[in-house]
């Protein structure tokens, strides 16, 4: 759909945060007539700023289909350091340390995940979306910022946006990537009242300088500033996500935020998010510390209730982006990774919708899925997660299911990529599970561990069994899953996991395959950072060194 005026797309994208911009970049880059509507400016905060394997490998999937080298930029923090921006701090793990009110935290009671043999990102969002907006228009999107939405019409004959100025722009196909104030999920009333989800939390959120080290006598791998640094307790979890961890990173900042289950955790009338944030603090005397010197530069944010859903995610002619849809939490890092399923499911027949200018709803049906699909093994993972808090030795027991779910997709998705890149055949695009508990590329007997491990949970959550016989039952349940770790070398090079130089010989592969098999299983190894010497000491069977 082209005219002379400026005003007529075959796509509109509602917002130009990471959902947006990326969509944009895609559409554009195959020639489709794309307008990026956005209500701020950049560069604007944003929240949700750490990736993982999963997202990084879609991002160098999207990139490898649509011929993108850009977009695989994001998934390597050297190359975002050196092409995008140097205020991106970074992340080799996830880092967990449990607390209780009043006392000191007990090393013992840590868990660090390593997110990969390649290094993630912490990004600071105002900047890398607004290299990814750019790089959208340069691909030939067009961008109105300052631009607010004031009304939608869709019919036959397309879309109809009005702007608060007047301006009325028409388009073919409308997404919104607008998040919870969706512009589209108002109009047609979209939203679940109350949410299906069982997971209940609020949260409070700023950027902070002179954060300190979590300075506990640290008997890990890594450096928990090097983490996406988790303090849980019963209920709740402090973030500490730093841009500074790094010498690459001239960003002085460090977003910090508090999540907690409101039911347990009310929000007090008349209390600033601040002098909540420190009652809080003063509970965790350890924690405490490592803000004793903190300083808040941007104002605190405090939300009510977090989660949102949407009871329907696409219709004729629209489509909600992950966000726009629905949210939980953030605990695990998998916003970006929904996000971008959305958009890889979404562009194909978006395209093909646009080339044969049929918009039939059925079309998106896999969409409505998907949505579904993410959100609801998520709200099950975080829900559970508060749930298990109320002792240690359940959490390091459920914190397993999640990493059973994560490390083998991570593998399976890394070979797909790696074929696709090397035979260009589609049937890579996709993985081969039927019915997945959220990702196709997930191993095809996790959707029954999971369900039997939530089974588990809710006889815990309905005092059928205290947490220690649940935290041993799960145990015995993840020791009879028989889980395979499809590790290849080039997939692995392709990732970026090893580099040109470096080789795994087939035996040295055989021992990372067996001793990750054996860390995830075992109650006593609570450094899951995988490297040439961890491999050893779990294939000989032997538990974390500070353990022992």
């Amino acid at each position: 759909m082209h005219d002379e005026s400026g005003t007529t797309f075959d796509v509109a994208v509602l917002g130009s945060g990471i959902s947006g911009a990326v969509l944009a970049l895609i559409l554009a880059s195959q020639g489709v007539k794309v307008v990026m509507i956005e209500s701020g400016v950049h560069p604007r905060f944003a929240v949700g700023e750490s990736t993982i394997p999963h997202t990084s490998m879609l991002s160098s999937m999207l990139a490898e289909q649509y011929g993108l080298p850009e977009l695989e930029i994001i998934a390597y923090p050297e190359r975002i350091a050196k092409e995008v921006c140097s205020t991106c701090g970074i992340k080799r793990a996830f880092g967990y340390a449990y607390h209780r009110p009043g006392q000191e935290y007990d090393p013992s009671e840590g868990l660090l995940v390593g997110t990969s043999s390649k290094d993630e990102t912490h990004l600071f969002r105002q900047d890398v979306d607004s290299w990814l907006t750019y790089a959208a228009v340069h691909r030939g999107a067009e961008l109105r910022q300052a631009t607010v939405v004031q009304s939608v019409d869709i019919d036959a004959s397309g879309v109809m946006l009005t702007t608060s100025t007047g301006e009325e722009i028409r388009a073919r196909y409308v997404v919104d990537g607008t998040g919870f104030r969706s512009v589209l999920a108002e109009k047609y009333q979209l939203r679940e009242v109350p949410t299906r989800f069982e997971h209940h939390s609020r949260s409070m959120f700023t950027h902070m300088i002179d954060v300190g080290a979590f300075d506990v006598g640290h008997s890990m791998q890594i450096p928990w500033e090097q983490s996406t640094m988790h303090h849980i307790f019963d209920r709740g979890w402090f973030w500490v996500i730093p841009f500074n961890n790094w010498d690459a990173s001239t960003n002085p900042l460090v977003s910090v935020g508090l999540t907690v289950d409101p039911r347990m955790h009310p929000k007090p009338a008349g209390v600033t998010a601040e002098a909540e944030f420190q009652h809080f603090l003063d509970q965790f005397p350890s924690v405490a510390r490592q803000f004793a010197d903190a300083k808040t530069v941007r104002p605190w944010v405090s939300t009510d209730r977090l989660q949102y859903s949407a009871k329907q995610g696409v219709g004729y002619r629209w489509c909600l982006m992950s966000h726009a849809n629905g949210a939980l939490d953030p605990l695990f890092s998998r916003g970006m990774v929904n996000t971008l399923e959305i958009t890889a499911a979404l562009v194909g027949p978006l395209l093909a919708a646009l080339d044969e200018d049929d918009f039939r709803e059925d079309r998106f049906e896999h969409i409505e899925e998907l949505h579904r699909r993410v959100l609801d093994y998520n709200d099950a993972l975080v829900s559970n997660s508060f749930a298990s808090w109320a002792d240690f030795d359940l959490w390091n027991a459920w914190l397993r299911v999640w990493g059973f779910g994560t490390i083998p997709l991570e593998f399976r998705l890394m070979n797909a990529l790696a074929d696709y890149t090397s035979t260009r055949d589609p049937k890579y695009l996709t993985g081969d599970v039927a019915k997945p508990k959220f990702s196709e590329f997930e191993d095809p007997d996790y959707a029954d561990f999971f369900d039997r491990a939530v089974g588990l949970m809710d006889g815990f959550k309905q005092g059928g069994h205290t947490a220690a016989e649940t935290a041993s039952q799960l145990f015995e349940l993840t020791n009879a899953y028989e889980f395979p770790i499809v590790m290849r070398a080039d997939a692995m090079e392709r990732a970026g996991w090893l580099s040109d130089q470096a080789r795994m010989s087939e035996r040295n592969l055989e021992f990372a395959r067996s001793g990750f098999r054996w860390a995830l299983s075992n109650p006593d190894t609570h450094d899951l950072f995988g490297n040439a010497q961890t491999f050893y000491r779990w294939r000989a069977r032997r538990s974390d060194p500070h353990l022992a």
